[in-house]
């Protein structure tokens, strides 16, 4: 992007200005969670579609208390489903999840009844202190582009162009963020940031609202007290009544100090500290340190800066390279093998995906290929690297096929792509992506259980021998998320608009 989003134009940016979930009535709140690209934000081909089942189950439980008919579901395994999604092509990997139906529409009711909503807003409001700003509080957009697309532009347009902005006033800028935050946040925490830890512990068996979002979470989990799950907008939220608790406990902290010459800028667990002397940063970082092992919560030793210069740090070192190097060549495969190369550089960076999508929108202008498998097997090599690429490499491989001589090739090349990609661990989000090509070749032999609904598969996403109710069980019936007129309506070819956020605006 350069100094405003693509296709985005300043007036665009004043008219449709987003607004945040703490902005929202109660009822608006509700409405805003229960939407499907909010229960999943995870990055699926646009034929799964959630609408149904929570639909389904927010009627039910518009009239009556889950408890009233199930029993505990702490005390089964599987309640809610995980897609696990590789993080680095390696060992790394990152479980995202479906949060159980019933259990997600009753953790929104309870966060959205009018008195808990009118408290929660309230908490929130003594988070926002003088000296840290937190820029990732949920939105909902105003124009036509998803949600997630706004959540994306405010990144841009409030961290990195404000750090920028920053430079005029302080000179250091030190940077880092939490280790594995979602999995690491102990659940009772949540009661603490919303009722105070004195509170929270003299209410423990009470129902507080802070209790009800720590027995809900546990109760997703096998009873498990550390971690919530990954993957909703509505986890996102209560990930940042945790974080910003800590911002609150760090001002304190910082105020008794005698420290008050910085500014921080938070989004979620990702901390840029702005000071005009590096001792202030070393003394800022070690106070946030010490608030965060309060609460269970460390900082990434691995990730975390000195002081450096504002303005040439205030870009992620992947976007400031890719700033700085050759980005294109006449030659499509000296073009895609640049992208490659960055790739290697900075395995799984967000710098990679503009690129990727820009050289997936000049090949829908290319007419002929001669090695089409030479950039086929580019663009594998750059997704088993860098597995967010999943998508975006979809769309490019989806395109590059037609320029094999034979559907048998075609279907030939996806089995080997497979092969490929199967050799690291936790697949099930790239299998998703595959059969979106592959099931136009014949190809439909996936592990993954979100293919197998695709396929007409015996299938069983979430556990509901909990549930005592008929009514609810039937409710939450996997083969509801599956779209079957949009799936028959999907091409071969896979378009911008199921990978590209920004795309409506080109």
């Amino acid at each position: 992007m350069g100094t405003q989003a693509k296709g985005q134009s300043k007036s665009q940016t004043l008219k449709n200005k987003d607004f945040d979930v703490l902005a929202m009535s109660c009822k608006k709140a509700r409405a805003f969670f229960l939407k499907p690209e909010s229960y999943c934000n995870i990055d699926l081909p646009s034929y799964f579609n959630f609408k149904k089942i929570l639909s389904s189950v927010a009627k039910i439980l518009d009239k009556r208390e889950l408890s009233s008919m199930s029993r505990k579901p702490y005390e089964h395994e599987g309640v809610n489903y995980s897609l696990l999604s590789n993080k680095d092509g390696r060992y790394a990997w990152r479980p995202f999840q479906l949060i159980h139906p019933a259990l997600y529409v009753s953790l929104v009711n309870y966060i959205t009844e009018q008195k808990n909503w009118e408290f929660i807003r309230a908490r929130f409001k003594k988070f926002h202190v003088k000296n840290c700003r937190c820029l990732s509080i949920p939105i909902k957009s105003k124009s036509k582009r998803k949600d997630k697309a706004a959540q994306i532009l405010r990144w841009w347009q409030e961290i990195e162009q404000k750090s920028i902005e920053l430079s005029i006033e302080y000179e250091y800028i030190f940077h880092a963020d939490i280790t594995d935050c979602y999995g690491s946040i102990y659940t009772h925490s949540i009661a603490w940031a919303l009722h105070n830890k004195e509170i929270a512990k003299i209410n423990r068996g009470n129902q507080i609202i802070g209790n009800i979002i720590d027995r809900h979470i546990q109760n997703m989990r096998h009873g498990q007290t550390n971690g919530i799950p990954q993957g909703s907008v509505l986890m996102d939220f209560i990930a940042e009544m945790v974080l910003g608790y800590a911002d609150l406990q760090l001002n304190n902290k910082l105020d008794q100090a005698g420290i008050g010459e910085y500014q921080i800028l938070r989004y979620r667990d990702d901390y840029s500290v702005f000071v005009n002397n590096p001792q202030t940063g070393e003394a800022v970082l070690k106070a946030l340190t010490e608030v965060l092992i309060g609460l269970g919560l460390k900082l990434n030793t691995s990730k975390t800066t000195g002081a450096q210069s504002v303005i040439s740090n205030s870009l992620k070192a992947d976007k400031l390279a890719w700033l700085r190097a050759r980005q294109e060549d006449e030659n499509l495969e000296k073009h895609l093998l640049i992208i490659h190369a960055h790739g290697l550089d900075y395995p799984n960076a967000g710098s990679l995906l503009q690129p990727l999508q820009d050289y997936m929108k000049r090949l829908s202008h290319v007419e002929h290929i001669q090695n089409p498998l030479a950039l086929i097997s580019i663009a594998v090599d750059i997704a088993f690297n860098s597995p967010r690429t999943f998508p975006v490499v979809t769309a490019i491989v989806s395109r590059l096929l037609l320029f094999l001589k034979s559907d048998e090739e075609c279907a030939e090349v996806i089995k080997k792509v497979h092969a490929k990609l199967s050799r690291f661990p936790s697949t099930g989000l790239m299998e998703v992506w595959l059969q979106r090509i592959g099931h136009f070749y014949g190809i439909g032999n996936y592990e993954e259980k979100l293919c197998h609904i695709v396929t007409g598969k015996e299938h069983v996403l979430w556990n509901n021998d909990w549930i005592t109710l008929k009514e609810m069980k039937e409710a939450i019936n996997p083969a509801d998320i599956f779209d079957k007129v949009k799936f028959k309506a999907m091409k071969p070819i896979v378009q911008p608009f199921e990978i590209d956020l920004f795309n409506e605006y080109y």
